[in-house]
């Protein structure tokens, strides 16, 4: 295979990992992730192609951190990142002009984000932290819902290892965990840069274990270097460390060398350390001794600080007040859906060049909209109901261990809507279908939504069981 065809190759493995977490949405990675070439691996950064028409800043700021996670799965080593814009030949990111050349976007000023005289070096972030330099307190709008959240993490800025240990915050999906967590760790490097601070998934500590143990020689002990030679260890999402019984053991390793040693532990999950399913009791235990704080659903004035502090991020002019109090009175449900609707609102004004009315918002967000709408009181157990009664099953069989199709099919779709219709976490969700894994419900959903694309009469069938949920 020539050189061209190896870089391929890896970036659709890149890519296909990318997908396979579900991190990028659809909209995301059709605009701009597969736009992207790989032009080269140098063995320290991968120097990514993008057309000079793209809206680049906008994959730094959104994209730069899960393709970097994606490609240290995949490269078993941490990579840096650099962009070129097609023709213009390789360069580097690390220069830093004092005037940044122009650079030509779809997007005009409206919807971009403020310019930056210089552009940051992605190095540290990317081989010693795994930390994206974009996420700074600066940049998170605190509300009534996160006060407490936010002064526990700068405390734990200003004494790590000390007070707070280990700091827990749990908060459903999209309610800014990854962003304070990163916030945390920025500001500590900031404030001392020869603190040693790595922040992972626990989908990344997983996997680097998994390798470490079906290797030779000396992996194991350099997998366990890495980890407890931190001063400051962050772990996002630690809930997916359920059921994991071997990761578990290792984690509880680490952790018990890490807080012997007075190093700072900080957590994110999607729910309190006691309700994390099959997580081993002595996790449990030493996640509560700590301080444990909520993300909560932010209120609408903090909805609206939200809106308002993005759009003059971006420089997007041509959303209005008006517009910005409306998606802040409809869009409830995460802040990550909220910043994903006025994204797509800037896109619209961009390309229509016109501030858009209450209209188009309804127009361009009918989709996030109806969901709005439909979230309620439904529960897991009623939509498992609902698709039972569609097709003449039982509950029982959604929930068992049966794969014919006549079972699988319809499983699928009962966890789709569950993941449409409620706020339930994935690991939920599997746990209600008969304790299945978070893994599962996602390849669940996927599947359901690509058949949907292709199957109108499928398509015709969820409408029709969400109808009657909502």
């Amino acid at each position: 295979m020539n050189q061209m065809g190896k870089e391929s190759k890896l970036w659709g493995e890149i890519k296909e990992d990318l997908r396979r977490l579900g991190n990028v949405g659809e909209y995301g990675f059709e605009s701009y992730i597969s736009q992207l070439t790989l032009k080269a691996d140098t063995g320290t950064k991968l120097v990514l192609e993008y057309p000079a028409d793209m809206f680049i800043d906008w994959v730094e700021t959104y994209y730069s951190n899960d393709i970097r996670n994606s490609a240290a799965r995949v490269l078993d080593a941490a990579r840096e990142l650099e962009y070129v814009a097609a023709g213009t030949g390789t360069g580097t990111i690390e220069a830093e002009p004092e005037e940044e050349p122009a650079i030509v976007n779809t997007l005009p000023v409206a919807a971009r984000p403020a310019a930056k005289t210089k552009r940051r070096s992605t190095k540290k972030a990317a081989v010693n932290s795994g930390l994206n330099t974009d996420y700074t307190f600066d940049t998170f709008v605190v509300g009534s819902n996160s006060e407490f959240a936010v002064a526990a993490a700068k405390a734990v800025v200003n004494a790590p290892g000390s007070m707070y240990n280990p700091l827990f915050i749990h908060g459903a999906s999209g309610m800014g965990k990854t962003h304070l967590l990163q916030a945390i760790g920025n500001a500590i490097q900031q404030k001392d840069s020869d603190t040693s601070v790595l922040y992972v998934t626990s989908e990344d500590f997983t996997n680097n274990y998994i390798d470490s143990i079906s290797r030779q020689g000396d992996s194991l002990s350099n997998f366990r270097r890495k980890y407890r030679k931190a001063d400051v260890l962050i772990i996002d999402d630690v809930q997916f460390l359920s059921q994991k019984g071997k990761t578990q053991e290792e984690f509880f390793h680490t952790f018990n060398a890490l807080f012997a040693s007075g190093k700072q532990i900080i957590l994110s999950a999607d729910c309190p350390a006691g309700k994390i399913t099959k997580l081993d009791d002595r996790l449990t235990s030493r996640f509560e001794q700590g301080l444990t704080v909520a993300l909560n659903t932010p209120d609408l004035e903090t909805r609206i600080a939200i809106l308002r502090k993005k759009r003059s991020m971006w420089k997007s002019t041509l959303i209005s007040d008006e517009v910005i109090n409306y998606l802040a009175k409809n869009i409830t449900r995460s802040v990550r859906r909220l910043e994903g609707a006025l994204v797509r609102l800037a896109t619209f004004a961009s390309f229509s060049q016109k501030s858009p009315s209450i209209q188009d918002a309804r127009v361009q967000l009918n989709d996030l909209l109806k969901e709005e709408k439909t979230t309620g009181d439904v529960t897991i157990a009623d939509i498992q109901r609902r698709v039972a009664e569609e097709f003449n099953i039982r509950v029982a069989d959604i929930n068992g261990r049966r794969r014919t199709a006549n079972i699988a099919h319809p499983r699928q779709m009962a966890m789709f809507l569950a993941r449409r219709h409620t706020q339930s976490s994935l690991q939920d969700i599997g746990a209600a279908f008969g304790g299945r894994d978070h893994g599962t419900v996602i390849h669940a959903a996927k599947t359901i939504e690509e058949k949907m694309e292709l199957d109108p009469e499928l398509r015709n069938v969820i409408e029709r069981i969400s109808a009657s949920l909502a």
